[in-house]
């Protein structure tokens, strides 16, 4: 009987007790969060919420000590000298947003694309994917704004195109013919124009620049750690 009524339940009824959201891999809660758990902090603080009267300029000393500066990149590159408390910001700028909106947006971007990369590549390789196209591209970014004053990057946009660079090597290199690799570049396309209207809301300078930049190192760095890696392009290229 009960089978019965088993196959007489529509589909979506079958398990009333599911999660409504997709499960995340802990790799990408864990990033998640923490970019999460900094908004949150800047954002009590400038609220009034936690800190004193002080935490009401958290988010700019934040920016000052964490954000990456091209200006600064230049000294370094000039002087040849790298202290410590300035590499930090390659990795860290991506953690300091300008504002809730602009950690929300990324945040969810992150989540999304991260659980297909983690799913694909694995926790080690996720990471690796997430953290050195965005360093990488900050250094591109330096080298082009070179010592303008607007030579500010923040936030966690390269991170996602970072992904987007790696998903997009993960469809091309399973397409099975030449349209299907080309599609495989679609998803590049829709977040450029939504990157070009969120920036009209939330953003300005040329940030776009790290963000072009780390989806070619996602891509990229995608053959080498990604399932099959470099010896399933190497075969492509040899049986064209």
């Amino acid at each position: 009987m009960q089978d019965r009524d088993q196959e007489n339940t529509p589909d979506g009824l079958h398990d009333l007790n599911a999660s409504p959201l997709n499960p995340l891999p802990g790799a990408v809660w864990l990033v998640s969060a923490v970019m999460a758990g900094v908004e949150l902090v800047l954002w009590a603080g400038g609220a009034g919420l936690i800190g004193g009267p002080q935490a009401l300029g958290w988010r700019l000393a934040a920016i000052e000590r964490f954000g990456f500066s091209s200006a600064v990149q230049g000294w370094m590159l000039e002087t040849a000298r790298y202290p410590v408390s300035h590499l930090w910001r390659y990795p860290a700028f991506g953690l300091i947003h300008a504002g809730p909106l602009h950690a929300f947006f990324v945040v969810v971007l992150v989540a999304a694309l991260g659980k297909y990369v983690a799913e694909a590549f694995g926790a080690r390789a996720f990471l690796v994917v997430l953290a050195l196209p965005p360093m990488l591209g900050a250094v591109v970014f330096g080298l082009a704004v070179g010592d303008d004053a607007q030579g500010w990057l923040l936030g966690g946009m390269p991170m996602v195109f970072g992904l987007v660079g790696a998903l997009t090597w993960w469809r091309w290199q399973s397409a099975g013919d030449a349209a299907g690799r080309r599609r495989a570049f679609a998803l590049i396309g829709v977040l450029l124009a939504a990157r070009l209207g969120f920036g009209l809301l939330a953003e300005t300078g040329q940030g776009w620049v790290a963000e072009i930049a780390a989806f070619g190192f996602g891509f990229a760095l995608a053959a080498l750690v990604g399932p099959g890696g470099w010896a399933q392009v190497r075969a492509r290229l040899r049986h064209r």
